[in-house]
């Protein structure tokens, strides 16, 4: 079997890739490299930036057509996999090949978009309502077998619309390469919130703005016990070494589940915190899962932060189910035999 995943989303496809190659899957990511994260890309299909980037993606991604439509699956992770004037072609003649097509529900495409305002918790958008966007991304779905939502709100969203999809499968982690090492061990708590993007005083999709005001009243009165950190921009491997080094990763407020940082946290035994409602929870795996919730309210998040730091020994224990709860569900062997009970 010969698997292509089409583009890149925080990671997903990159430890999906590791989980499927273990298990013997000829298995490339055709990406753009996510960006400043810098994820390695065995097809690259261009630059996003320059002089010639749109010229350059479209001769890239019109070289590789006929080898893709050599794969017996294509798992497309972006509602928008081929770059425009050529996207409608190249998806009919690629998508349409004969492939199973697989869409991997994992970003802000236009069904999450019209339907999560339902929820009690939502990220801002630059937009909701699209009906152009809507056409097209469902024009996309009709090549498309399985849709498989990677959280909650993606599952939602898609079942809202009407469209069928597949239960939620875990963010797959490589949980080897991630060393355990129990959490407040350290003088001061260190705790971290992790940037997604640099302009989030106009798209705070985290959560960013309260997280910032929470820090900055808990550093006050918190110093000599407690560190707090917020850093963007760095590529995958910083990051991930920077996470080494903390106890708590607060991940985002405007979300019912949590997202793949919180399980990278989780890999690694930090405490985690980032939305996780009980409506989520509700027959998923989801329900053992050692995440604290949290709500987009300052208050709040300084509450769960000031327990943390009063019962130190809570960050211990918590430490330890996350790790657990990682290996349980996370393991990216474990995943990818999800996905490819899917293929078949």
């Amino acid at each position: 079997m010969r698997v292509l995943l089409l583009h890149e989303m925080s990671g997903v496809h990159t430890e999906l890739r590791a989980g499927l190659r273990s298990l013997g899957v000829d298995v490339d990511i055709a990406t753009y490299g996510d960006g400043w994260k810098k994820y390695k890309s065995d097809i690259f299909l261009g630059r996003t930036s320059g002089r010639f980037s749109i010229a350059g993606r479209l001769w890239r991604q019109l070289l590789n057509a006929r080898d893709f439509r050599g794969c017996d699956v294509i798992q497309v992770i972006s509602p928008s996999p081929f770059s425009w004037p050529l996207s409608g072609f190249l998806e009919q003649y690629v998508l349409g090949g004969g492939a199973r097509v697989v869409y991997v529900a994992a970003g802000s495409d236009a069904v999450y978009r019209k339907h999560v305002r339902s929820l009690p918790y939502y990220p801002p958008h630059d937009w909701y309502d699209c009906p152009e966007e809507f056409e097209r991304f469902s024009g996309l779905l009709g090549f498309v077998d399985k849709v498989i939502p990677v959280c909650y709100e993606y599952k939602y969203a898609m079942e809202k619309d009407g469209r069928a999809c597949e239960d939620i499968i875990p963010f797959p982690i490589d949980i080897s390469k991630h060393d355990f090492n129990l959490a407040g061990r350290n003088k001061k708590i260190r705790f971290f919130h992790p940037l997604n993007r640099d302009n989030f005083d106009r798209f705070d999709f985290k959560g960013t703005k309260i997280i910032r005001e929470a820090f900055s009243e808990l550093q006050l009165k918190y110093s000599d016990v407690a560190e707090f950190l917020m850093v963007g921009g760095l590529p995958h491997d910083e990051y991930s070494r920077l996470t080494d080094s903390v106890d708590v990763v607060v991940d985002q407020l405007y979300s019912m589940s949590y997202g793949m940082s919180a399980a990278y946290g989780l890999a690694k035994g930090k405490v985690v915190i980032s939305g996780l409602e009980d409506i989520a929870k509700n027959g998923c795996y989801y329900s053992s899962c050692p995440v604290i919730n949290a709500k987009p309210l300052k208050q709040d998040l300084i509450q769960i932060i000031e327990d943390l730091i009063l019962n130190r020994h809570k960050i211990h224990v918590i430490s330890a189910e996350s790790r657990s709860y990682a290996e349980s569900y996370h393991d990216h062997r474990v995943v990818a035999e999800s996905y490819m009970g899917l293929y078949v």
